[in-house]
Protein backbone atom coordinates (compact mmCIF):
# COMPACT_ATOMS: atom_id res chain seq x y z
CA UNK A 1 0.00 0.00 0.00
CA UNK A 2 3.21 2.27 1.21
CA UNK A 3 4.47 2.02 -2.85
CA UNK A 4 1.15 3.73 -4.38
CA UNK A 5 0.51 6.04 -2.49
CA UNK A 6 4.77 7.29 -2.33
CA UNK A 7 3.84 7.61 -6.08
CA UNK A 8 0.34 9.74 -5.77
CA UNK A 9 2.62 13.08 -5.92
CA UNK A 10 4.37 11.82 -9.09
CA UNK A 11 1.22 10.64 -10.72
CA UNK A 12 -0.06 14.09 -10.27
CA UNK A 13 2.56 16.30 -10.95
CA UNK A 14 2.79 14.02 -14.54
CA UNK A 15 -0.91 14.21 -15.02
CA UNK A 16 -0.85 18.15 -14.21
CA UNK A 17 0.86 18.93 -18.22
CA UNK A 18 -2.23 16.70 -19.66
CA UNK A 19 -4.88 18.46 -17.79
CA UNK A 20 -3.83 21.77 -19.01
CA UNK A 21 -5.59 23.35 -21.74
CA UNK A 22 -3.36 24.26 -24.88
CA UNK A 23 -3.36 27.71 -24.15
CA UNK A 24 -1.08 27.37 -21.58
CA UNK A 25 1.67 26.08 -23.05
CA UNK A 26 2.03 28.49 -25.95
CA UNK A 27 1.69 31.36 -24.00
CA UNK A 28 4.41 30.27 -22.18
CA UNK A 29 6.74 29.96 -24.66
CA UNK A 30 5.75 33.22 -26.44
CA UNK A 31 7.22 34.44 -23.45
CA UNK A 32 10.06 32.26 -22.68
CA UNK A 33 11.25 31.98 -26.37
CA UNK A 34 12.36 35.93 -26.29
CA UNK A 35 13.75 35.56 -23.63
CA UNK A 36 15.92 32.37 -24.56
CA UNK A 37 16.83 34.28 -27.83
CA UNK A 38 18.46 37.39 -25.96
CA UNK A 39 20.11 35.44 -23.24
CA UNK A 40 21.45 32.91 -26.51
CA UNK A 41 22.28 36.90 -28.56
CA UNK A 42 24.48 38.05 -25.39
CA UNK A 43 26.21 34.71 -25.34
CA UNK A 44 27.21 34.60 -28.70
CA UNK A 45 27.54 38.48 -29.53
CA UNK A 46 28.92 39.87 -26.44
CA UNK A 47 30.19 37.52 -23.72
CA UNK A 48 32.25 34.99 -26.03
CA UNK A 49 33.77 37.77 -27.69
CA UNK A 50 34.57 39.70 -24.64
CA UNK A 51 35.64 36.14 -22.99
CA UNK A 52 38.28 35.42 -26.43
CA UNK A 53 39.36 38.92 -26.19
CA UNK A 54 40.83 39.31 -22.95
CA UNK A 55 42.23 35.28 -22.88
CA UNK A 56 44.34 36.66 -26.52
CA UNK A 57 45.02 40.17 -25.40
CA UNK A 58 45.11 40.79 -21.35
CA UNK A 59 49.09 39.86 -21.20
CA UNK A 60 49.54 42.89 -23.78
CA UNK A 61 47.27 45.14 -21.76
CA UNK A 62 48.96 44.78 -18.55
CA UNK A 63 52.73 44.97 -20.43
CA UNK A 64 51.41 48.32 -21.55
CA UNK A 65 49.99 49.13 -18.60
CA UNK A 66 52.99 49.34 -16.81
CA UNK A 67 54.86 50.07 -19.96
CA UNK A 68 57.74 47.02 -20.11
CA UNK A 69 60.41 46.56 -22.17
CA UNK A 70 61.66 43.71 -23.46
CA UNK A 71 65.47 42.64 -22.86
CA UNK A 72 67.44 40.05 -24.30
CA UNK A 73 71.62 39.18 -23.85
CA UNK A 74 71.54 40.46 -20.43
CA UNK A 75 72.57 38.68 -17.03
CA UNK A 76 68.44 38.52 -16.26
CA UNK A 77 67.57 36.98 -19.59
CA UNK A 78 70.83 33.86 -18.93
CA UNK A 79 68.83 33.29 -15.74
CA UNK A 80 65.21 32.94 -17.65
CA UNK A 81 66.83 30.73 -20.20
CA UNK A 82 69.02 28.47 -17.61
CA UNK A 83 65.74 28.11 -15.37
CA UNK A 84 63.54 27.36 -18.65
CA UNK A 85 65.95 25.03 -19.69
CA UNK A 86 65.97 22.91 -16.33
CA UNK A 87 62.39 22.72 -16.45
CA UNK A 88 61.90 22.02 -20.35
CA UNK A 89 59.52 25.17 -20.64
CA UNK A 90 59.84 27.65 -23.43
CA UNK A 91 61.55 30.04 -22.47
CA UNK A 92 59.05 33.08 -22.24
CA UNK A 93 60.36 36.73 -22.86
CA UNK A 94 61.69 39.07 -20.45
CA UNK A 95 60.42 42.78 -19.46
CA UNK A 96 62.13 45.27 -17.34
CA UNK A 97 59.75 48.11 -15.97
CA UNK A 98 60.90 50.95 -14.36
CA UNK A 99 59.44 51.39 -10.84
CA UNK A 100 60.74 52.08 -7.18
CA UNK A 101 58.05 49.06 -6.21
CA UNK A 102 60.04 45.90 -6.24
CA UNK A 103 58.07 43.41 -7.24
CA UNK A 104 58.12 40.54 -9.94
CA UNK A 105 54.94 39.11 -11.81
CA UNK A 106 53.94 36.90 -14.72
CA UNK A 107 51.80 37.08 -17.33
CA UNK A 108 50.52 35.05 -20.82
CA UNK A 109 48.09 33.13 -21.87
CA UNK A 110 50.16 30.00 -21.31
CA UNK A 111 53.45 28.88 -21.03
CA UNK A 112 54.41 29.12 -24.53
CA UNK A 113 53.34 32.96 -24.84
CA UNK A 114 54.76 33.83 -21.10
CA UNK A 115 56.49 36.66 -20.39
CA UNK A 116 58.44 37.57 -16.80
CA UNK A 117 58.20 41.25 -15.90
CA UNK A 118 60.95 42.32 -13.52
CA UNK A 119 60.83 46.02 -11.76
CA UNK A 120 64.22 47.90 -11.80
CA UNK A 121 63.73 48.41 -7.76
CA UNK A 122 63.63 44.54 -7.38
CA UNK A 123 67.17 44.06 -9.40
CA UNK A 124 68.63 47.08 -7.25
CA UNK A 125 66.91 45.78 -3.97
CA UNK A 126 68.31 41.64 -4.53
CA UNK A 127 71.62 39.98 -5.42
CA UNK A 128 71.60 37.18 -8.03
CA UNK A 129 71.11 34.75 -6.48
CA UNK A 130 68.29 35.72 -4.97
CA UNK A 131 66.74 37.21 -8.10
CA UNK A 132 67.03 33.87 -9.60
CA UNK A 133 65.37 32.47 -6.51
CA UNK A 134 62.25 35.20 -7.27
CA UNK A 135 62.14 34.32 -10.81
CA UNK A 136 62.26 30.42 -9.99
CA UNK A 137 58.67 31.11 -7.92
CA UNK A 138 57.12 32.82 -10.88
CA UNK A 139 58.51 29.87 -13.52
CA UNK A 140 56.39 27.71 -11.19
CA UNK A 141 53.26 29.85 -11.50
CA UNK A 142 53.90 29.26 -15.51
CA UNK A 143 54.40 25.73 -15.11
CA UNK A 144 51.38 24.97 -12.67
CA UNK A 145 48.99 26.96 -15.19
CA UNK A 146 48.63 29.56 -13.10
CA UNK A 147 49.36 32.40 -15.39
CA UNK A 148 46.42 32.31 -17.68
CA UNK A 149 43.91 32.79 -14.54
CA UNK A 150 46.22 35.54 -13.14
CA UNK A 151 46.51 37.57 -15.99
CA UNK A 152 42.83 37.18 -17.02
CA UNK A 153 41.45 38.23 -13.51
CA UNK A 154 43.61 41.10 -13.07
CA UNK A 155 43.00 42.34 -16.12
CA UNK A 156 38.96 41.97 -16.31
CA UNK A 157 39.20 43.42 -12.30
CA UNK A 158 41.48 45.78 -13.30
CA UNK A 159 39.26 47.55 -15.81
CA UNK A 160 36.31 47.62 -12.69
CA UNK A 161 39.17 49.13 -10.19
CA UNK A 162 40.56 51.56 -13.31
CA UNK A 163 36.75 53.44 -12.87
CA UNK A 164 38.34 54.48 -9.54
CA UNK A 165 41.23 56.82 -10.82
CA UNK A 166 38.96 58.14 -14.06
CA UNK A 167 36.02 59.35 -11.74
CA UNK A 168 39.02 60.73 -9.87
CA UNK A 169 40.30 62.82 -12.29
CA UNK A 170 37.42 63.23 -14.35
CA UNK A 171 36.02 65.30 -11.19
CA UNK A 172 38.93 67.56 -10.73
CA UNK A 173 39.34 68.05 -14.89
CA UNK A 174 35.03 69.17 -14.67
CA UNK A 175 35.48 71.11 -11.87
CA UNK A 176 34.49 69.55 -8.97
CA UNK A 177 37.90 70.86 -6.77
CA UNK A 178 41.48 70.10 -6.24
CA UNK A 179 42.82 66.66 -5.14
CA UNK A 180 42.66 67.05 -1.64
CA UNK A 181 39.50 68.43 -2.09
CA UNK A 182 36.54 66.69 -0.57
CA UNK A 183 34.47 66.56 -3.53
CA UNK A 184 36.50 64.42 -5.62
CA UNK A 185 37.54 62.26 -2.69
CA UNK A 186 34.21 61.52 -2.28
CA UNK A 187 33.28 60.56 -5.54
CA UNK A 188 36.40 58.52 -5.43
CA UNK A 189 34.83 57.03 -2.79
CA UNK A 190 31.82 56.48 -4.28
CA UNK A 191 33.10 54.90 -6.84
CA UNK A 192 35.26 52.37 -4.92
CA UNK A 193 32.85 51.21 -3.14
CA UNK A 194 30.58 50.50 -6.22
CA UNK A 195 33.25 48.53 -7.90
CA UNK A 196 36.32 47.50 -5.16
CA UNK A 197 33.91 44.39 -3.38
CA UNK A 198 32.79 43.22 -7.46
CA UNK A 199 36.44 43.32 -8.58
CA UNK A 200 37.52 41.60 -5.53
CA UNK A 201 35.22 38.92 -5.18
CA UNK A 202 36.28 38.15 -8.77
CA UNK A 203 39.90 38.02 -7.64
CA UNK A 204 39.16 35.86 -4.72
CA UNK A 205 36.62 33.47 -6.61
CA UNK A 206 39.75 32.82 -9.12
CA UNK A 207 42.98 33.21 -6.76
CA UNK A 208 43.98 30.66 -4.26
CA UNK A 209 46.57 31.82 -1.26
CA UNK A 210 47.99 28.05 -1.11
CA UNK A 211 49.26 28.61 -4.81
CA UNK A 212 52.23 30.82 -3.60
CA UNK A 213 52.74 28.30 -0.63
CA UNK A 214 53.51 25.45 -3.48
CA UNK A 215 55.29 27.93 -5.56
CA UNK A 216 57.69 28.99 -3.30
CA UNK A 217 58.09 24.98 -1.77
CA UNK A 218 58.69 23.87 -5.64
CA UNK A 219 60.97 26.63 -6.68
CA UNK A 220 63.42 25.52 -3.97
CA UNK A 221 63.99 22.44 -5.77
CA UNK A 222 64.83 24.45 -8.98
CA UNK A 223 67.24 26.75 -7.54
CA UNK A 224 68.71 24.78 -4.60
CA UNK A 225 68.99 27.50 -2.08
CA UNK A 226 65.78 27.85 0.40
CA UNK A 227 67.63 30.82 2.26
CA UNK A 228 68.12 32.97 -0.73
CA UNK A 229 64.05 32.52 -1.77
CA UNK A 230 63.52 33.64 2.41
CA UNK A 231 66.02 36.48 2.31
CA UNK A 232 64.43 37.63 -1.19
CA UNK A 233 61.09 37.59 0.59
CA UNK A 234 61.95 39.34 3.70
CA UNK A 235 64.11 42.02 1.43
CA UNK A 236 60.74 42.75 -0.59
CA UNK A 237 58.45 43.23 2.22
CA UNK A 238 60.41 45.63 4.09
CA UNK A 239 60.63 47.61 1.32
CA UNK A 240 57.45 47.78 0.32
CA UNK A 241 56.44 47.91 4.41
CA UNK A 242 58.50 51.44 3.98
CA UNK A 243 56.97 53.01 1.23
CA UNK A 244 53.61 53.50 -0.41
CA UNK A 245 52.93 52.41 -4.31
CA UNK A 246 50.43 53.55 -6.71
CA UNK A 247 49.07 50.10 -8.04
CA UNK A 248 45.64 48.85 -9.34
CA UNK A 249 44.69 46.80 -6.46
CA UNK A 250 43.32 44.28 -9.06
CA UNK A 251 46.98 43.25 -9.82
CA UNK A 252 47.65 42.40 -6.82
CA UNK A 253 47.49 38.84 -7.58
CA UNK A 254 50.36 38.42 -10.15
CA UNK A 255 52.72 39.91 -7.66
CA UNK A 256 54.76 37.98 -5.88
CA UNK A 257 54.12 40.16 -2.88
CA UNK A 258 51.05 42.38 -2.12
CA UNK A 259 52.50 45.83 -1.82
CA UNK A 260 48.99 47.54 -0.74
CA UNK A 261 49.18 48.98 3.03
CA UNK A 262 46.21 48.85 4.91
CA UNK A 263 44.09 51.39 6.74
CA UNK A 264 41.15 54.08 6.11
CA UNK A 265 41.24 57.12 4.45
CA UNK A 266 39.33 60.46 6.10
CA UNK A 267 37.44 62.83 4.29
CA UNK A 268 35.67 65.55 6.09
CA UNK A 269 36.38 64.17 9.34
CA UNK A 270 35.02 61.03 8.80
CA UNK A 271 37.45 57.70 8.44
CA UNK A 272 35.92 55.66 5.37
CA UNK A 273 37.54 52.33 4.41
CA UNK A 274 40.24 51.96 1.67
CA UNK A 275 38.72 48.57 0.52
CA UNK A 276 42.10 47.42 -0.48
CA UNK A 277 42.32 44.46 2.09
CA UNK A 278 39.61 42.98 0.11
CA UNK A 279 42.33 42.07 -2.71
CA UNK A 280 44.66 40.17 -0.83
CA UNK A 281 45.80 37.18 -1.95
CA UNK A 282 49.11 36.33 -0.56
CA UNK A 283 49.42 34.23 2.39
CA UNK A 284 51.81 36.72 5.36
CA UNK A 285 55.40 36.62 5.00
CA UNK A 286 55.96 35.20 8.50
CA UNK A 287 54.48 31.91 7.19
CA UNK A 288 55.91 31.84 3.97
CA UNK A 289 59.32 31.95 5.46
CA UNK A 290 58.67 29.29 8.06
CA UNK A 291 57.49 26.64 5.55
CA UNK A 292 60.60 27.34 3.38
CA UNK A 293 62.50 27.09 6.70
CA UNK A 294 60.04 23.92 7.55
CA UNK A 295 59.28 25.49 10.69
CA UNK A 296 55.79 25.18 12.80
CA UNK A 297 53.80 27.69 10.44
CA UNK A 298 50.11 29.54 11.60
CA UNK A 299 47.22 27.87 9.55
CA UNK A 300 45.38 31.02 10.78
CA UNK A 301 42.39 30.74 13.17
CA UNK A 302 38.78 30.97 12.18
CA UNK A 303 37.60 34.74 12.23
CA UNK A 304 34.00 36.31 11.76
CA UNK A 305 33.11 38.61 8.98
CA UNK A 306 32.99 41.15 11.76
CA UNK A 307 36.96 40.57 12.63
CA UNK A 308 37.29 40.33 9.09
CA UNK A 309 36.40 43.68 9.07
CA UNK A 310 34.52 43.01 5.70
CA UNK A 311 31.18 45.02 7.64
CA UNK A 312 31.90 48.22 7.51
CA UNK A 313 33.39 48.51 3.64
CA UNK A 314 29.78 46.84 2.68
CA UNK A 315 27.77 49.19 5.23
CA UNK A 316 29.07 51.73 3.21
CA UNK A 317 28.86 50.00 -0.03
CA UNK A 318 24.83 49.13 0.47
CA UNK A 319 24.21 52.99 0.89
CA UNK A 320 26.33 53.39 -2.32
CA UNK A 321 23.91 50.80 -4.79
CA UNK A 322 21.00 52.69 -2.53
CA UNK A 323 21.95 55.85 -4.30
CA UNK A 324 22.47 54.42 -7.98
CA UNK A 325 18.71 53.07 -7.48
CA UNK A 326 17.76 56.61 -6.97
CA UNK A 327 19.32 57.51 -9.96
CA UNK A 328 18.00 54.51 -12.07
CA UNK A 329 14.62 56.02 -10.62
CA UNK A 330 15.08 59.27 -11.06
CA UNK A 331 16.45 59.23 -14.62
CA UNK A 332 13.80 56.58 -15.61
CA UNK A 333 11.43 59.05 -14.72
CA UNK A 334 12.33 61.97 -16.55
CA UNK A 335 12.59 59.99 -19.47
CA UNK A 336 8.89 58.84 -19.92
CA UNK A 337 8.21 62.15 -17.93
CA UNK A 338 5.51 60.26 -15.43
CA UNK A 339 6.36 58.97 -12.30
CA UNK A 340 4.65 55.73 -11.96
CA UNK A 341 5.23 53.83 -8.64
CA UNK A 342 4.36 50.14 -9.99
CA UNK A 343 7.58 50.50 -12.36
CA UNK A 344 9.87 51.97 -9.70
CA UNK A 345 8.54 48.99 -7.57
CA UNK A 346 9.54 46.77 -9.98
CA UNK A 347 12.62 48.21 -10.97
CA UNK A 348 13.54 48.59 -6.95
CA UNK A 349 12.44 44.71 -6.70
CA UNK A 350 14.77 43.36 -9.98
CA UNK A 351 17.48 45.78 -8.87
CA UNK A 352 17.77 45.39 -4.81
CA UNK A 353 17.45 41.36 -5.76
CA UNK A 354 20.23 41.79 -7.93
CA UNK A 355 22.33 43.27 -5.01
CA UNK A 356 21.00 41.01 -2.37
CA UNK A 357 22.25 38.43 -4.09
CA UNK A 358 25.67 39.91 -4.88
CA UNK A 359 26.15 40.33 -1.10
CA UNK A 360 25.51 37.08 -0.62
CA UNK A 361 28.09 36.07 -2.98
CA UNK A 362 30.65 38.46 -1.39
CA UNK A 363 30.06 37.24 2.22
CA UNK A 364 29.99 33.40 0.91
CA UNK A 365 33.56 33.95 -0.75
CA UNK A 366 35.17 36.08 2.47
CA UNK A 367 33.97 33.36 4.56
CA UNK A 368 35.73 30.41 2.96
CA UNK A 369 38.63 32.82 3.39
CA UNK A 370 38.99 34.46 7.14
CA UNK A 371 40.48 30.50 8.02
CA UNK A 372 43.74 31.96 5.80
CA UNK A 373 46.45 33.94 7.16
CA UNK A 374 45.82 36.17 3.94
CA UNK A 375 43.60 38.47 6.58
CA UNK A 376 45.57 38.09 9.94
CA UNK A 377 46.82 41.34 10.46
CA UNK A 378 43.91 43.40 8.71
CA UNK A 379 44.26 46.46 12.00
CA UNK A 380 40.46 46.45 13.28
Amino acid sequence: MNGPVKRIPQWILLAMPMSMPDWTFSSILEHVLPVLTLITFVLLFFVLPVALFFHFFSAKLLLRRYHARQVTDTPLYETVHQLATKLELPVPKVFITDSVMPNAFTVGRNAKHAAIIVTTALTELLDKDEQKAVLAHEFIHVKRGDTPTGTSVAAVAGILTALVPFAFWTSIFTGFGQEDDPAPNLIKFFVTSLVAPVAATIIQLAVAPSREYVADEQSVHLHDKPDKLVSALQKIESSLNSNSFAVNPAHVPLFIMDPLHNGAVTIMDIRLPTYWFLFRTHPATDDRVARLRQQNHSEGHKQSLKDLGLLKPLFFSSFSYLFVLFLIIVIDTFSNKDFVFLRAAAISVVYLGAVLVLFAIIFRVFRAKTRTTIFRDIPR
